[in-house]
């Protein structure tokens, strides 16, 4: 997984509506998390090229942030900004899955 220098906090900037603004829970650096955080960002990568914020949450070192969201499962991914916010459970590895998560059609390529 990355550097948290990498990542943007929540705090630093007010969060632009129209934005995609991710927030995903991880369990520290397992393999598992490590597949999400990637196979994210590529599916971020590829259909957001106007940006995206991503935030990642280790459920060890900020239990309380996963207490007070109510993250019962990881990978967890919240969608929490364009609204409505969403909810999606598991490794991110069915795209049409993740896209409809994150309300974006899927495009059918020749091999979906």
């Amino acid at each position: 997984m990355s550097s948290p220098a990498g990542m943007q906090a929540r705090d630093e900037e007010p969060p632009d509506p129209g934005r995609l603004q991710l927030t995903l829970f991880v369990s520290g650096a397992s393999p598992a998390s490590s597949r999400a955080v990637r196979r994210l960002r590529d599916l971020c990568d590829q259909h957001f090229p106007s940006g995206y914020n991503l935030e990642i949450v280790d459920i060890y070192q900020q239990p309380e942030m996963v207490a007070s969201r109510g993250v019962l499962a990881v990978p967890t991914l919240i969608k929490e900004l364009p609204l409505p916010v969403r909810v999606l459970i598991g490794d991110f590895t069915d795209e049409a899955r993740v896209l409809a998560a994150l309300g974006l059609p899927h495009r059918r390529t020749a091999k979906s």
